[in-house]
């Protein structure tokens, strides 16, 4: 159900839909639902207000989940993009780490896993070639 600790949340941040939309629909597959039950379901794992918008959208009162979907994603600049990054967020967490003493493993590897998928992105997306990461 929406409350449980496995199911897609949407946090109202426009590089996350898309993929809240990919587990979403992940999980409608897996329960064989049809675009009006998608359409009905999906409203329910978003805040309140984010419902009464989505449900304004072209799509949802015609049940069309493709349609609707489409409809959400112009709503959200660059959303259908998905998640971006700049060189200036990579920089930006060099810099809030530069006057941590990193000193334990457990430490390293939290830099490590906040800088590898903003330079793994970067890098992937032609930002900056592998030897600038």
């Amino acid at each position: 159900g929406a409350n449980s600790s496995k199911a897609p949340t949407f946090n109202g941040e426009t590089s996350e839909l898309l993929e809240f939309f990919e587990l979403f629909e992940d999980l409608a597959s897996a329960c064989g639902l049809s675009d009006t039950k998608k359409c009905k379901t999906i409203i329910h794992y978003v805040d309140i207000q984010t419902k009464h918008f989505w449900v304004t959208l072209t799509g949802y009162e015609s049940k069309d989940f493709t349609v609707f979907k489409a409809s959400i994603l112009l709503q959200y600049s660059g959303a259908a993009k998905g998640l971006r990054y700049s060189i200036h967020d990579l920089e930006r967490i060099m810099i809030n780490n530069v006057d941590n003493d990193i000193s334990t493993e457990t430490e390293l590897l939290q830099y490590y896993r906040q800088f590898r998928p903003v330079a793994h992105w970067l890098v992937t997306n032609n930002k900056i070639s592998a030897q600038e990461r």
